[in-house]
């Protein structure tokens, strides 16, 4: 590392982050370790480990191997983050041209969905990138938490669930969570995903899930919903009786993940990508945003309530 970090001791200092059993990120063991060189072999952190660095106002969160990456392309941080601020500014000015959310903000919580190429960075293993940006307006979601809960997740998945299960449903990659308290940053937090291109949502297809996941998670098809007597009100209740189908899957799977002891209460027909995995031929499943929100369409609430519903 240049000996121009390491004598900004007023603005700088690196923690390396070993996460608890629950990946709270207000609950976190910090150990700062002041300007030492970050030579690979020096740090040999498990698996379940997360990054944090803190460099003047932006502090950044890193999934392990985005870290190593980081570490290995750039020898001088101060070029990454001067990078990262003109990425940063380069959204905020095309928010509306890289704008890939469906969906309206009506209630003005100030939250972005964009997708951009990375060519100035370097370091994700996915150039192409799905960034949820947060002007950290009131009643906005909590990108921070979005991130450790992701990560969480996905460890989850990898030791609960079976290979065919597996291969079928994953949490969408994170790769890396920044803050900034610089009162000129147009968004003060980003979290950087990996974005899947010709995804569409569950919603979107109204084709529910394929009849391989359902035979995999032990979930009715479509055909077979209308034929349970126990949803008769749910279906009564709805006018649209195609998505309380869809909302009715959905709360199968997360009966299912709730078994498991993975409990993503904000699991509906919006937040779960369906792409093709030209490779294997099948159709595959994403979540996008394991974290409860409580706003319209209030699935922790819907996905309580029809939990005692389900066999």
């Amino acid at each position: 590392m240049s000996e121009g970090i390491g004598n900004r001791e007023s603005e700088t200092a690196y923690s390396f982050v070993s996460i608890n059993e629950e990946l709270n990120p207000n609950k976190i063991c910090r150990t700062y370790v002041k300007y030492i060189p970050l030579i690979n072999h020096q740090i040999k952190l498990v698996m379940t480990s997360i990054k944090t660095l803190t460099i003047g106002q932006i502090s950044l969160h890193f999934e392990e191997n985005v870290y190593d990456k980081l570490i290995h392309d750039y020898g001088d941080l101060t070029e990454f983050i001067d990078k990262l601020k003109s990425f940063m500014n380069k959204l905020a000015s095309h928010k509306d041209e890289y704008n890939i959310n469906p969906y309206s903000d009506k209630i003005k919580r100030g939250i972005y969905i964009l997708g951009k190429y990375d060519s100035e960075l370097g370091i994700f293993p996915d150039s192409h990138l799905a960034l949820k940006c947060s002007q950290n307006k009131p009643l906005a979601e909590d990108l921070k938490k979005q991130f450790y809960r992701s990560i969480q997740l996905t460890q989850n998945f990898e030791k609960q669930l079976n290979s065919e299960q597996k291969a079928l449903l994953q949490i969408c990659p994170v790769y890396l969570y920044v803050e900034t308290r610089s009162p000129s940053s147009f968004f003060k937090q980003i979290l950087f995903m990996q974005r899947v291109e010709g995804g569409k949502t569950l919603g979107d297809t109204k084709l529910g899930f394929s009849a391989k996941f359902c035979e995999v998670f032990n979930i009715p098809s479509l055909e077979k919903i209308p034929t349970l007597s126990q949803f008769a009100l749910h279906r009564y209740l709805d006018r649209d009786k195609q998505r309380q189908l869809l909302k009715i899957q959905t709360a199968y799977l997360f009966k299912r993940l709730w078994l498991k002891g993975m409990r993503i209460f904000s699991l509906n027909q919006k937040n779960i990508l369906v792409f093709q995995d030209l490779n294997k031929s099948q159709t595959r499943y994403l979540i996008i945003d394991p974290i409860a929100d409580y706003s319209l369409p209030i699935s922790p609430i819907y996905n309580s309530l029809t939990l005692p519903l389900i066999s």
